[in-house]
């Protein structure tokens, strides 16, 4: 190895970020750069050591640590992480945040007098061994906090029909699941009285009061005060408030202080980006995208992130963190601000894309739940985009959207599938598992709707599309053929089934033009595969991308019922 251990370390974590191939002759200067974090009363010292080219371009960014006493401590801020997240000195940071956030955030739009949810866990002082579930027939107003955790299995202390009675007179804490029971706590010590719990405010065994509730649950994460995010919990019953010991990044290095002693520092080359087994959870997105404000319980620290303020501790202990998923910002949600971003078409199509885009990477414990997981967040789109979602499509933007094709397992045993479940129309990306990728913005649509058709028996939702077909035997067999050159074909098709031949069988192969896209300068077409199936219907199969549209000059526009 030429040079410094230290070199070496930070040469690695460039070429680790694959943005930059590192040569030799780069000459790269460092500077530091104030993280905007305070860390007690040292007047100087070492913050982030931000690297760049002598170009300009930033390509690193070293966060050092020392420990208390070591000889390096005088010129470098970060101490040691303790993982504390429950000391009074954690939760008064919190409740300092949470005021200046309610006080001054104007676009985390919070209302004094929002109405409770239809139940919630009234949890009285903090002295008090029992609970209960309220009640809210007469849309009492008040304050309250909603909890974001992985259920991990099997429940215990469900609210279900013949417990509903026992539930209103009284609930032992320690009958709950450890999960629930430290939400419980950091709820009281934030200083509020009502908790909102999925798995003890919904009727478990009652499929109407779990689709009425289901509906609401935009509102009731929007509306909560703040949102409680078990991060580490892989399940109910782990808990989130037990972290012990210290983090120190793992990178270790002695260096010589100006007055002659040996110094130990420890570097981090890169922010944190937090990864919790909450962040799986399919439902979960829609809780993250819509609370206004998060108490996220992390692997390090207790974090905090609202619609103004960026992921970051409670404490200033010098972490910096990036937070890869995006929040949708309120005014998303609020008619009112028309000049804001979200209220464009084609600013819109972006959102839905990226909603979806990031909930198909999520898992559920059930399939079945592959559209009620959005469904909160969809019933506030529509009432705000004067429009409707059927199985996961706009209306307006129905052809368009019709134009998603699957990617891939990359090792989801959960994602593989050789036939359709049958919980939505093969037109709709909820039909499949695994991920799903939106084909870009259409240049022009070829297929028009013609009309929606969802309200006959299960297996017969349908729409109508006007269009133009193609038989497979009607393009050329030469365009399946690979370019010697390129490896490529002019056809590229993506089938939705793990084993597109099953589901193709010996039917013929059809390819309906939906428009067209441009990529290079070129005009491509865009095509669903469909089959034809009893009852006059067509049934999607895939998507195909024709390098032109020229195959189906000499076909005329027709109705066509897919299903």
């Amino acid at each position: 190895m030429n040079g410094c251990e230290i070199c070496h370390c930070i040469i690695i974590a460039i070429e680790k970020k694959k943005e930059h191939e590192w040569n030799a002759d780069y000459v790269l200067t460092f500077r530091n750069r104030p993280s905007g974090q305070r860390f007690g009363a040292m007047p100087f010292g070492i913050d982030v050591l931000e690297g760049s080219l002598s170009s300009g371009v930033v390509v690193t960014n070293i966060y050092p640590y020392a420990e208390q006493g070591n000889p390096a401590a005088g010129v470098i801020y970060r101490r040691p992480l303790q993982r504390d997240v429950k000391s009074e000195r954690v939760l008064s940071a919190a409740r300092k945040l949470y005021a200046e956030c309610q006080i001054s955030h104007k676009l985390c739009r919070y209302a004094r007098d929002t109405v409770l949810p239809s139940r919630v866990l009234d949890l009285g002082t903090v002295e008090t061994t029992t609970l209960k579930l309220y009640i809210n027939n007469t849309e009492e107003h008040g304050e309250y906090v909603a909890l974001s955790y992985c259920w991990g299995g099997p429940q215990q202390g469900l609210l279900k029909r013949r417990t509903l009675t026992n539930m209103e007179e009284g609930i032992k804490i320690e009958r709950l699941q450890l999960t629930v029971r430290d939400a419980i706590a950091v709820t009281r010590r934030l200083g509020f009285r009502y908790l909102w719990v999925d798995a003890l405010c919904i009727i478990q065994d009652c499929n109407m009061d779990k689709a009425k509730e289901i509906a609401n649950m935009a509102m009731i994460y929007k509306n909560a005060a703040v949102t409680i995010a078990a991060g580490t919990a892989v399940k109910a019953a782990d808990g989130f408030l037990d972290m012990k010991g210290t983090y120190l990044p793992g990178n270790k290095f002695s260096v010589p202080m100006p007055n002659g002693e040996k110094g130990t520092v420890y570097l981090r080359t890169e922010a944190h980006i937090p990864q919790h087994p909450l962040d799986e959870r399919g439902w979960v997105l829609q809780e993250f995208l819509l609370s206004s404000r998060m108490l996220i319980f992390s692997e390090y620290e207790l974090l905090w992130q609202c619609k103004e303020v960026e992921l970051r501790g409670v404490l200033e202990n010098g972490m910096e963190y990036l937070q890869l998923q995006e929040s949708l910002p309120w005014t998303v949600f609020d008619e009112e601000t028309e000049s804001i971003f979200g209220h464009e078409d084609i600013e819109k199509r972006y959102i839905w894309r990226t909603i979806v885009e990031q909930y198909i990477l999520r898992q559920l414990g059930f399939m079945d739940d592959r559209l009620n997981a959005l469904k909160g967040i969809t019933r506030e789109l529509e009432t705000l985009w004067q429009d409707s979602n059927e199985f996961g499509l706009w209306r307006k933007w129905f052809v368009e959207l019709l134009a998603w094709s699957k990617r891939g397992c990359d090792g989801d045993e959960w994602a593989r599938e050789t036939t359709r479940e049958g919980r939505a129309p093969s037109w709709s990306w909820a039909s499949v598992n695994g991920r799903i990728r939106f084909t870009q913005m259409f240049e022009r649509e070829d297929a028009a709707v013609q009309e929606v058709n969802l309200l006959e028996a299960r297996l017969s939702r349908h729409v109508v599309l006007k269009c133009r077909l193609l038989a497979d035997d009607e393009v050329d067999p030469a365009m399946f053929e690979e370019d010697n050159k390129s490896g490529n074909s002019r056809v590229q098709m993506y089938y939705d089934m793990d084993d597109s031949v099953d589901e193709v069988g010996d039917k013929t192969l059809n390819y309906l033009l939906l428009g067209t896209i441009n990529e290079n300068g070129k005009s491509l077409g865009v095509a669903i595969m469909v089959v034809k199936v009893p009852g006059g219907f067509f049934q999607r199969v895939g998507l195909a991308i024709f390098e032109n549209t020229d195959v189906w000059k000499d076909s005329e526009h027709r109705n066509v019922r897919l299903k």
